[in-house]
């Protein structure tokens, strides 16, 4: 599968509690790595066993040869990124709070030419299975999803925040999978369930997630709820791009919505019991036993997975 959207280079440190103003709090850990949330979507697709490609720009700066390098690191094919030698790359800073499990991050968009689609990367689209976008480059992400329903590709857009063009993305998009801030960003009301119908009037599949209190989705015009399981939470950096990721993967699987919802929420889950958004992704096995235990079906480790 593909993606095309936006990377960026996390510096991630973990304190007990986060201090009051004009205070001084000791990091209990730290460390920097690739974010972002259509590349950590990637590297969770290619953790998990799936040939994944991302499409992307960054600068010439060395946060650019860093993000560059972790995702070809994780098996993630990277030949088609666009590199602005004269831009500068996203950066993000985030601390988490081992108290609460929550964090807070400070970002800075940087400075570099958007992606632009080439014959190239129209050409891998329609060879893909499933294209992931978000709104980011947005002229980029409307020529693909163009390509990539005139080729019959599958299309999932994550909407992290409602943006001024994205209702024209919208009807291209197959599954739409939404923060509970686009949900409230959507119809005004805070109940995430809300924006279901209304998204729903687009064509697509619709999920909302909402962190802690789980996600819910439309299944024949009922809603149906998926918690999210418990675990032990260390930072929920990248949670969101993970359950993308682990979303697309039950896509690939052709498994029934219910499953591909369970699915994601355990990947989101076990990424949250580690520091970063993408270090403590789980593979394959992991997830499964951990869904097997969770939901007392052992039919999660007797699955045949498609390749």
């Amino acid at each position: 599968m593909v993606g095309l959207g936006q990377c960026c280079w996390d510096q991630v440190g973990l304190v007990e509690q986060w201090p009051h103003p004009d205070a001084k709090t000791e990091l209990l850990a730290s460390c920097e790595q690739a974010g972002g949330p259509v590349a950590t979507a990637l590297v969770t697709l290619a953790r998990l066993g799936v040939r994944t490609a991302f499409f992307g720009a960054v600068g010439g700066d060395e946060a650019g040869r860093l993000i560059r390098w972790s995702l070809v690191a994780e098996g993630v094919d990277c030949r088609l990124l666009q590199v602005d030698p004269e831009g500068e790359s996203q950066r993000a800073w985030v601390i988490a709070d081992r108290t609460t499990g929550k964090r807070n991050i400070f970002w800075k968009r940087g400075a570099r030419r958007p992606f632009h689609l080439t014959d190239e990367t129209a050409e891998l689209i329609a060879a893909a299975k499933v294209l992931l976008l978000d709104d980011l480059d947005f002229d980029a992400a409307l020529a693909a999803a163009r390509a990539a329903r005139e080729a019959g590709v599958t299309t999932v857009l994550d909407g992290g925040s409602l943006r001024p063009r994205t209702a024209e993305l919208l009807p291209l998009i197959d599954h739409l999978v939404v923060s509970e801030k686009f949900a409230r960003q959507w119809t005004g009301r805070p109940e995430p369930p809300a924006a279901l119908e209304p998204l729903a009037a687009f064509g697509g599949t619709v999920t909302v997630t909402a962190g802690a209190e789980g996600c819910w989705s439309l299944l024949a015009g009922e809603v149906i709820h998926q918690p999210a399981f418990g675990v032990d939470v260390i930072d929920t950096t990248g949670c969101g791009d993970v359950f993308h990721g682990g979303y697309v993967f039950g896509l690939l699987q052709a498994w029934p919505l219910p499953a591909v919802l369970a699915f994601a929420s355990a990947c989101a889950a076990l990424k949250a019991r580690g520091l970063g958004g993408q270090a403590a992704i789980a593979g394959l096995d992991e997830t499964l036993r951990f869904l097997a235990r969770e939901t007392g079906d052992i039919r999660w480790t007797t699955l045949r997975i498609t390749e």
